[in-house]
C-alpha cells in the first residue's frame, strides 16, 4: 500500500517532535544536554576573562595551585569561582525555560531545616574520614604525626580550605545532586538516575592522579550516598555539608598523604600513611580502600535507621 508525500511528511514531524518534546516539554536528556552546554561555555568565558585581566590568576586557574604536585587552597577556591558562577548562570537559564524557581533543584526545604541539614551532613562527613583513618591506626599502616603550622598560619589555611572544599561541596553536589538528579529523575526515575550518575560520577575521576579501580567504586558509592541523602531529606543540604567536611578532613584536618606526595605545607599535621593501595587508599585517599568499603557500608545502613523513608521527602518530579 502505497504512503501519500504528505502522510510520509506528517509522520517524519511526529517522529522528530517525539524525539525532542515529552508531555512534559523539552524531553530531560536534552534538558541536561542543554544545561553542561551553557555551563561549560560560561565557564570558559569567566576563565578567560579573569585570566586576560586579573594578574596571576592564569597560574591559580590553569595549574589549578599547585605547587611541587601539591593542590593550594588558592587553587582551589578561583577554580571554584568560576564553576559555581557558570553552574548558577545555566541554573538561571534553565528554571526560566522550565519556569520553576532554583531552590526547585533541590534546595527548597522548611524554615531553618537548610541549617540543620548542613550541620548534619558536616558531622557525617567528618565522621567518615576519622573512622577510616582510626581503622588505618588500629591496622599501624596511619600516623596523625605532630602539627605542622604554627597558630596563626593553622586559622589561615583552616579558614581557606573551608572555604574551598564547601565551594566544592555545592558545587559537584548542585550540579550532580541538584540539577542533574532532578531533570534525569524526571525522565527515568529517582534510584535509575541516581545509579547512572553516580556511575558517571565515579568515572570522571579516571583523570585524577593516582586514582585505583577500588577508588573509582568509592567515589561512586560517594555520589550514592548523597542521592541517597537527597531522597531521605529532600534537599541537598546534607550532602553539601558532607562532602564539603570529608573533604575538608581529608585536606587540612587529618591530611593523609595522597598520592604519594607529602602534603603537608598547608595542612595541619603532618601524617603518614604506608601499606598496599587496597588498605590504605593509594593515590585515591583513604576512602579508595577495603576500609573505605566498610565505613561506607555502616555509614549507609546507620543513615537508613536514622533517617526512615518519608513519603513527602524528595523532589517533585514529572515525567518527560
Amino acid at each position: 500500500m502505497s504512503t501519500s508525500p504528505d502522510r510520509l511528511a506528517h509522520q517524519r514531524r511526529f517522529y522528530t517532535k517525539s524525539l525532542f518534546i515529552g508531555p512534559a516539554g523539552l524531553r530531560s536528556g536534552w534538558r541536561l544536554l542543554l544545561f553542561f552546554i551553557l555551563a561549560l561555555m560560561v565557564v570558559r568565558l569567566v576563565q578567560f576573562i579573569t585570566i586576560r585581566f586579573i594578574p596571576g590568576a592564569g597560574a591559580l586557574l590553569v595549574g589549578t595551585g599547585r605547587q611541587g604536585g601539591e593542590l593550594l587552597p588558592g587553587g582551589l577556591i578561583a577554580l571554584e569561582v568560576t564553576d559555581l558562577i557558570a553552574t548558577f548562570f545555566a541554573l538561571l537559564v534553565m528554571s526560566r525555560i522550565e519556569r520553576r524557581q532554583i531552590a526547585d533543584y533541590g534546595f527548597r526545604t522548611r524554615s531553618g531545616d537548610a541549617l540543620s541539614r548542613f550541620t548534619e551532613g558536616l558531622v557525617w562527613g567528618l565522621a567518615m574520614v576519622l573512622a577510616i583513618c582510626l581503622l588505618l591506626k588500629l591496622e599501624g599502616h596511619f600516623s596523625l604525626g605532630p602539627v605542622a603550622l604554627s597558630v596563626p598560619l593553622a586559622v589561615r589555611y583552616g579558614l581557606l580550605w573551608a572555604l574551598g572544599t564547601l565551594m566544592v561541596g555545592f558545587f559537584e553536589e548542585t550540579v550532580f545532586r541538584g540539577y542533574a538528579q532532578f531533570t534525569l529523575s524526571s525522565g527515568i526515575g529517582f534510584w535509575p538516575a541516581a545509579f547512572l550518575l553516580s556511575t558517571i560520577f565515579g568515572a570522571i575521576h579516571l583523570g585524577d592522579h593516582g586514582y585505583t579501580k577500588l577508588g573509582l567504586v568509592t567515589a561512586a558509592l560517594f555520589g550514592l550516598l548523597a542521592c541517597f541523602s537527597l531522597r531521605r531529606t529532600g534537599s541537598l543540604w546534607l550532602g553539601i555539608g558532607f562532602h564539603a567536611a570529608f573533604d575538608f578532613s581529608e585536606t587540612f584536618l587529618f591530611s593523609p598523604p595522597n598520592g604519594g606526595l607529602a602534603n603537608i605545607s598547608t595542612h595541619l599535621f603532618s601524617s603518614s600513611i604506608s601499606g598496599p593501595s587496597w588498605l590504605t587508599g593509594g593515590g585515591t585517599g583513604v576512602e579508595g580502600s577495603v576500609n573505605g568499603l566498610l565505613v561506607f557500608a555502616v555509614v549507609f545502613w546507620l543513615f537508613n535507621r536514622m533517617h526512615p523513608p518519608v513519603r513527602s521527602a524528595g523532589m517533585e518530579m514529572t515525567s518527560s
